[in-house]
């Protein structure tokens, strides 16, 4: 008999809820904390909004990890109708906290229904590039165990691979996801890195891949990185592209040039990500990416 299953994810993926073809599921909100005011993703208070003041303002602004209670709210709502939770959770290695959190809510609902926490080892479309994935194997299996699920969603996690261009590595340090030393790096040096989160990597830790001193370069350098990873996993095609961009108006054209490039890729799926309020926070403006499923 097909398992009932819910899945919470926060609200740090890079897609919008009408993105994502699964109707039980709940996406929790990030709080962002601007200038020490807490805020929520909302139609006022998104990516736009945030990408503005930093560029008209001084300002400072960080991520909180999702709050724990709001997670038990959903799991009480909603365990009496399901057989299963998964909880899709931002990499434990940039967030020890909210992965924390996420175990303290499985291990306190252990005994009602249980809750397999998937490390994602991403952020931003790598995390909605895992949650898709992970919809895929429900949607195409049934009767599995616990267990084949929990390995199936191990799976997806080990091979999606996500590159960001970063114009400014200052709101990934001022975040807390990057030393002072790695920050300093493009900005003395005139160079545009390419940061990387890959899914075979069990810390989860973000991992320069690349730099070079034009869009042009580090786009041309983006997509020999991944044919190297289709090749090194005998991949003939990537299963799901899900790109990244739209913090303010900078670098929308080289944006779309990699776009463009990747869609020249064998490729099943290709989806247009959405920029999120708590995305904003670390990618800053000018910042865009994208995340393959192998």
């Amino acid at each position: 008999m097909k398992k009932k299953i819910f899945i919470i994810v926060g609200d740090n993926l890079g897609l919008s809820r009408d993105q994502i073809d699964y109707e039980d599921l709940e996406i929790i909100k990030f709080p962002v904390l601007v200038e020490g005011k807490e805020y929520r993703e909302s139609d006022e208070y998104n990516a736009n909004w945030l990408i503005s003041k930093f560029e008209k303002e001084n300002i400072v602004a960080k991520s909180s990890t999702l709050p724990q209670n709001d997670i038990v709210e959903a799991v009480e709502r909603n365990y009496r109708n399901y057989d299963l939770i998964i909880h899709v959770v931002m990499s434990s290695g940039l967030s020890s906290a909210t992965w924390k959190v996420a175990e303290n809510v499985r291990k306190q609902f252990e005994n009602v229904i249980p809750i397999i926490n998937v490390d994602s080892r991403q952020a931003v479309v790598g995390v909605g590039n895992v949650l898709l994935g992970i919809i895929d194997i429900i949607k195409s299996n049934d009767d599995l165990s616990i267990e084949e699920i929990e390995k199936l969603c191990q799976q997806v996690v080990e091979n999606t691979f996500s590159y960001y261009i970063f114009p400014d590595l200052n709101y990934l340090y001022k975040g807390g996801r990057i030393g002072r030393a790695q920050s300093l790096m493009g900005s003395l040096l005139h160079i545009i890195p390419i940061i990387g989160l890959m899914g075979e990597d069990p810390e989860g830790i973000v991992s320069s891949l690349g730099k070079g001193r034009t869009f042009k370069q580090v786009n041309n350098q983006t997509i020999e990185l991944i044919k190297a990873k289709m090749k090194e996993k005998s991949a003939s095609k990537i299963k799901r592209a899900i790109s990244v961009s739209g913090y303010g108006e900078k670098n929308k054209d080289v944006a779309e040039e990699l776009i463009e490039k990747v869609k020249a890729l064998p490729c099943d799926d290709f989806v247009i990500g959405k920029p999120g309020l708590v995305d904003a926070v670390y990618c800053g403006p000018g910042a865009y990416g994208i995340s393959i499923l192998l």
